[in-house]
């Protein structure tokens, strides 16, 4: 019957099994380690959840990556005050703030010209207000790690609205046009905390702000919001002509930012 030869058999196959497994698990563990920023949010889902203003922003094929570009798409809305391109969680998803719970991380590449401002990210409440606000900005304002304006240096900055009504602003790093940075936003039933991670900077986190709000629902967007202003009155306008003439003058004729590895999940 040479049954010590059929165990013998059985027991190689056993240890050869366990060994391509051992060797597959160590293979992904490697390639984990190499790359541990390898998982991302898929196409579908986010088409299911976002909907889109402006051009198509989706690698081809999808790698997790997202290039938006405002003045390219010119997309304008009627309470605007610049052009946008970015996708924003769509009306049948939306939920109240005290039942929201999401997570959103890329890594953000910008490519700007000096002076320029743009929103990344946002969580708007139906209407017009806007409850958490991220921005890159190469203007002047107080309070921030660099707040000088046209010098090609970016201010990263976010604005939540906490229970007083305020939303002052939190320095989160300085960026150069084309480098990268990671953000982190995270919207726990009622609290908002954003953080980033710069080369110059290292981590920076807001503190957790339970935000100020009511019975609407919120929704959540990320992309790039050109910021425009009135080229006479420095005032914020909706008027596209009037945006066209504050980008000519202060010589804003393209831009591009990059989400990489992007991951959004609701809990």
């Amino acid at each position: 019957m040479n049954l010590p030869n059929r165990s013998l058999r059985r027991r190689g196959l056993s240890l050869l099994c366990a060994g391509l497994l051992a060797a597959a698990t160590a293979a992904c563990a490697a390639d984990t380690a190499v790359n541990p920023d390898a998982a991302y949010t898929p196409q579908a889902t986010l088409a299911s959840l976002f909907e889109l203003e402006g051009n198509s922003p989706y690698a081809t094929p999808y790698d997790g990556t997202l290039t938006f570009s405002a003045l390219s798409s010119k997309f304008a809305t009627a309470n605007g005050h610049g052009y946008r391109n970015e996708l924003k969680v769509g009306k049948s998803k939306r939920l109240p703030i005290e039942q929201t719970r999401e997570h959103f991380s890329a890594t953000i590449t910008p490519t700007l010209p000096a002076g320029a401002k743009t929103i990344v990210a946002q969580y708007h409440v139906d209407g017009l207000e806007t409850i958490v606000k991220v921005y890159l900005q190469d203007t002047a304002e107080s309070g921030l790690l660099d707040s000088k304006a046209g010098n090609g240096v970016f201010d990263i900055v976010v604005k939540i609205m906490g229970q007083s009504g305020k939303d002052e602003p939190t320095a989160l790093g300085t960026i150069r046009s084309g480098d990268s940075f990671a953000l982190d936003v995270r919207f726990d039933n009622g609290v908002a905390t954003v953080s980033a991670t710069t080369a110059a900077n290292g981590f920076r986190q807001s503190a957790p702000t339970r935000i100020k709000g009511d019975k609407r629902n919120i929704y959540f967007k990320f992309g790039d919001y050109s910021q425009a202003l009135d080229p006479v009155t420095h005032a914020l306008t909706t008027s596209p002509a009037k945006w066209d003439e504050y980008f000519r003058l202060n010589h804003i004729d393209a831009d591009q930012i990059r989400f990489s590895h992007v991951n959004f999940t609701r809990g």
